[in-house]
């Protein structure tokens, strides 16, 4: 794991959280079980790098993401999952400008849902590039950045995520 990719991903996570879902995030250890995170999504991209980034949470984060970001309580199932699916994406669309440029053009695929016991191991052809923990009011929210074997970000910006 690099230590460029891993500041980009914590912005790009906490902002969206915060922007999209009016939900606070803060770094938490990596290394907490305590939270169960058995919902995951993967957004796999395509461009001068390919992977993808798989974000998992908690039941309760699931169900905020989509009460907040659709203004009803009590979401369906289908409908926490949308959400769920759509924080992912505009994680991934806010990360990669960060990491490989403003010029660079990328592919998002639509997001896949995942079994979460296999959500953060990487594929094969794949390798771990970054990941983050987060403390999510209640809950708990993992994001890992997963890069094809052999591709690598030129550079990573300093700058803040759009």
């Amino acid at each position: 794991m690099t230590t460029t990719t891993l500041p980009p991903l914590l912005r790009a996570a906490t902002s969206t959280f915060e922007s999209l879902a009016l939900l606070v995030a803060e770094p938490a250890a990596a290394s907490d079980a305590s939270a169960a995170t058995p919902h995951a999504v993967s957004v796999a991209f395509a461009g001068p790098v390919r992977g993808r980034l798989v974000l998992r949470v908690s039941d309760d984060v699931r169900a905020a993401l989509a009460e907040n970001m659709l203004g009803a309580s009590g979401p369906s199932p289908a409908l926490q999952a949308d959400a769920l699916g759509e924080v992912a994406n505009v994680v991934c669309g806010n990360l990669l400008p960060a990491l490989a440029g403003r010029a660079a053009v990328f592919h998002l695929a639509a997001p896949r849902h995942l079994e979460s016991d296999r959500a953060l191991a990487p594929l094969a052809g794949e390798r771990c590039e970054a990941v983050v923990a987060l403390a999510v009011e209640t809950g708990r929210a993992e994001l890992a950045l997963m890069l094809a074997d052999g591709d690598a970000f030129a550079h990573a910006s300093s700058g803040g995520i759009a």
